[in-house]
């Protein structure tokens, strides 16, 4: 029973069953002087007969994943009766349903010596300042019925620590949280690293910053005021939630991850402005995904291409837009899209379609990314000119986000279709045919045209630059995409 951030986000979008017993449901997370352990005294209404962990990532030598750093795990029933368990595997527990348990366990908090597939800051992390940990390495809940009545969860820190949350903070100790998936699909930080909080974009957010990147605050406060500010007028609103926490920390991987209201972040080495380029985009795509993936839903992993391939995209333009990146750093991003694609295709030998791909998004991250990004590029070109560039990718996004607000509403490709057939007056379903649905390169030489760009290539070789020649038309479609006030 598998439930990756995609399954976790569609929890949200569900029709939630009111069950229980008209108790909250209460976790305590007591983690000790040394962090090494943490444990967890639960008081649930278990629903279903399924009781799970989420997210569940196997790792080397563990197969269950962060389930498999779960021990002494006790259950009982609201009689202090001991209750059954049979292990399903991947954190997955069969239980008898339709009453309240009582849990009592420990987590061992050795996640970042292991080698997880997505990296440990998805889901758990010691530094000098304290614990990074998800929601889905420490809790268990329902597996199969969302709890829909009040979720608390209290925590018992070593001395000097404070918890980071994205959840309504009751005191200093307890947090409300609004649902199972804001529970098990979240960041958390212990300890005592620097946090500030501040509005942006609709959103309260809370920054947590591992003292290397202290000196670089005002940079990331810049970075995050001015894309936030770029999305909420891009999609015509603020995200789901209204509470955001990013943790940010040193790592060479320089990667990192979105939850449902919260995102991890490494970066190697200083962050300084050589180096924006790197963290900075990470950052910024993992921004966009708040909108992206987390309010507008994919249906399920069909759509991956257009959930990282589109907020990849959305996020080279928006960073030239708002002037963080000078137009030789743009071409150079946009020199990258295509030949993402080109290295899935001809140096690891994908032969599956674009849309195919996001079934195995790791292994197949250049083809989902890279044939995203071509596919969500050129979606946006091809809607500015058969509308008369009345319409482009922008519009599609404002609607798509309305349609979020209709309960258990998620998107696949033929909604996108859809749209843009109602947005255009023109057929899509052709043209994303070819670029997500086909097993061939796809060709973005026209779309670089539409825009007055020309790109030379000669195998892996890919360079942009613009063209003498290209119409007024073309100029100032690229400009309403990539220049800073251009309309």
């Amino acid at each position: 029973m598998r439930r990756l951030l995609l399954a976790l986000c569609l929890l949200c979008c569900v029709a939630i069953v009111h069950a229980g017993d008209g108790r909250p449901n209460t976790y305590r997370v007591s983690i000790d002087d040394k962090a090494w352990r943490a444990h967890v005294v639960a008081d649930i209404w278990q629903e279903s007969d399924v009781l799970s962990m989420f997210n569940i990532m196997p790792a080397d030598g563990l197969p269950n994943g962060q389930a498999d750093l779960v021990a002494d795990l006790r259950v009982t029933d609201g009689n202090g009766a001991p209750v059954a368990l049979k292990n399903l595997g991947s954190g997955d527990y069969a239980v008898q349903g339709k009453r309240r348990l009582h849990m009592d366990y420990t987590v061992t908090l050795e996640h970042d010596k292991h080698a997880w597939p997505a990296g440990m800051e998805e889901v758990g992390y010691r530094t000098d300042e304290g614990v990074m940990l998800t929601g889905a390495a420490l809790f268990f809940a329902d597996g199969d019925v969302p709890f829909a009545d009040p979720i608390r969860v209290t925590f018992a820190l070593p001395a000097g620590w404070r918890a980071h949350t994205p959840w309504t903070a009751v005191d200093a100790t307890s947090f409300d949280v609004a649902s199972r998936r804001e529970l098990t699909s979240n960041a958390l930080f212990f300890g005592t690293a620097d946090a500030s909080t501040f509005e942006a974009g609709g959103v309260q957010l809370t920054l947590v910053l591992g003292k290397r990147y202290l000196p670089a605050k005002p940079r990331f406060e810049h970075l995050l005021r001015t894309q936030l500010q770029s999305y909420f007028e891009l999609f015509g609103g603020p995200p789901r939630a209204s509470r955001y926490l990013i943790v940010i920390n040193e790592d060479a991987s320089g990667d990192g991850g979105a939850f449902a209201s919260s995102f991890s972040q490494f970066i190697q080495g200083d962050a300084d402005a050589r180096n924006e380029v790197i963290w900075g985009y990470v950052m910024a795509h993992e921004l966009l995904h708040f909108w992206n993936g987390l309010t507008i839903v994919p249906t399920d992993w069909h759509e991956e291409w257009f959930k990282e391939g589109a907020t990849d995209y959305l996020t080279i333009a928006t960073l030239a837009k708002n002037g963080l990146i000078d137009q030789p750093l743009l071409f150079k991003r946009l020199e990258n899209v295509p030949r993402r694609a080109l290295i899935a295709r001809h140096a690891q030998g994908l032969s599956m379609t674009v849309r195919e791909a996001g079934k195995d998004k790791q292994p197949n991250r250049q083809l989902v990314y890279g044939g995203g990004s071509l596919a969500a590029m050129a979606l946006d070109v091809e809607l500015r000119k058969r509308s008369g560039d009345r319409v482009g990718l922008p519009d599609l996004l404002r609607k798509m986000r309305a349609e979020s607000s209709e309960p258990g509403k998620t998107y696949a490709l033929g909604d996108i279709v859809r749209i843009a057939n109602e947005t255009t007056g023109s057929d899509f379903a052709p043209f994303l045919a070819q670029a997500v649905e086909s097993q061939g390169d796809f060709d973005i030489r026209p779309t670089f045209s539409a825009l007055g760009l020309r790109m030379d290539s000669f195998v892996e070789e890919m360079y942009v630059s613009r063209e003498p020649t290209a119409g007024q038309a073309e100029r100032m479609r690229f400009d309403a995409i990539f220049v800073p006030g251009g309309r």
